[in-house]
């Protein structure tokens, strides 16, 4: 599985401090392979068009990630899991990419509204 992917989940999962189960096996795979998160991930410092844009997929992503969450907790080995997250993975970047984001912008923004309480209140209010 492709680092940048791993780090896309977890980037989805904790840019407004949610901790899904999903994104944890993903973290948990990174640390079983012994694969470190790339670092690779720049803060971006998004237009207003472009929070619309994060905004718009970032619910599409967490509907997305929600439909794999029963697979993932009914799953009885690791291996199991892995598949089920490796899909995810697949379906998650393809959900990024038709919505016109490209994974280092979607992460870019998920890194700076995890570091600016003042961007995650304004993304959180579009998000209502």
């Amino acid at each position: 599985m492709q680092q940048s992917v791993k780090a896309f989940l977890a980037a989805a999962a904790v840019a407004f401090g949610l901790s899904s189960p999903l994104a944890m096996a993903q973290q948990s795979n990174a640390a079983s392979s012994g694969a470190a998160m790339p670092a690779a991930t720049q803060v971006v410092k998004p237009t207003d068009s472009q929070l619309q844009q994060y905004v718009g997929t970032y619910k599409k992503v967490a509907q997305t990630a929600a439909e794999y969450q029963p697979r993932l907790d009914a799953a009885k080995t690791d291996a199991e899991r892995q598949s089920i997250v490796q899909e995810a993975d697949e379906r998650l970047v393809g959900v990024v990419k038709s919505n016109g984001m490209d994974l280092a912008e979607y992460n870019g923004i998920s890194l700076a509204i995890q570091q600016d309480p003042a961007l995650r209140q304004r993304v959180e209010g579009m998000l209502k």
